[in-house]
């Protein structure tokens, strides 16, 4: 009797706590983004034809971006066999991470071009969105404390 009283009190506690927890959110938008709207609603306060535009300049970006990746793994995979290696080579390593370095460098040119052409195509106000957008456009959709 004991025992099925502790159990009945625990999944109630438990209960209890999961809905206030799950409540606390008080109306935001994921896990700690604030009151930030979301990348589609900003973009779709752009005219259509400017939303198109950004949608296939971030499209062709991203193709760009993604061959990139590739090297960027196996660049990775290479610098970690160097690192487990029985003899460490130094210049190997320091290599291969410069070449990385170069390779991300070139990924964050990618992104910036793109938009570079989309700033050239937009107006004052539609730049405004658009720097909304830089700091998720920039590989990472994490919510920053930049406000």
């Amino acid at each position: 009797m004991k025992r099925r009283m502790v159990v009945s009190v625990l999944i109630i506690v438990i209960s209890m706590w999961s809905v206030a927890y799950a409540s606390d959110g008080t109306g935001r938008r994921g896990w700690g983004c604030g009151d930030r709207p979301s990348l589609c609603e900003l973009v779709a306060q752009l005219p259509v034809d400017k939303e198109m535009l950004f949608h296939q300049t971030m499209r062709e970006a991203r193709e760009k971006v993604s061959a990139m990746r590739a090297q960027v793994k196996e660049y990775r995979k290479e610098i970690k066999e160097i690192l487990t290696a029985d003899q460490f080579k130094e210049d190997l390593f320091r290599e291969k991470m410069n070449s990385l370095k170069t390779l991300h460098s070139k990924m964050r040119a990618t992104r910036e071009d793109a938009i570079v052409k989309l700033a050239k195509e937009f107006t004052a106000k539609e730049r405004q969105i658009l720097a909304e957008l830089m700091p998720r456009i920039g590989g990472h959709h994490r919510c920053r404390a930049e406000r």
